[in-house]
């Protein structure tokens, strides 16, 4: 199964080659892909911008870019915690707003 990702700057998801490298043409090589951002300049640079205003290795970004991405990608998908059964009552709630039915 492939690693899906999450762009920081555009927030959206893209899927890398398995290399993480992008093709090349003839006499120039091809361009690394990051698993902190998908291959436009204005996401290249706000990712750049996120990393350093943390003040955090950019490294650790990544290390828990690709964390999170081996996560989702386990088959019951990431944890999604509040989740409740289907056809359940609701966790919270005014008693006024049931029916005299229910």
């Amino acid at each position: 199964m492939r690693t899906w990702y999450l762009c920081l700057g555009c927030a959206a998801h893209y899927l890398p080659p398995e290399s993480m490298t992008y093709p090349g043409r003839p006499g120039r090589p091809g361009l690394v892909a990051s698993p902190l951002h998908c291959g436009l300049r204005q996401c290249r640079a706000a990712a750049r911008e996120i990393v350093a205003r943390s003040g955090l290795p950019a490294a650790l970004f990544e290390a828990m870019a690709l964390r999170a991405a081996r996560a989702a990608d386990t088959p019951g998908g990431p944890a999604r915690p509040g989740r409740r059964a289907r056809g359940g009552r609701s966790a919270s709630g005014p008693r006024s707003a049931r029916t005299r039915l229910g």
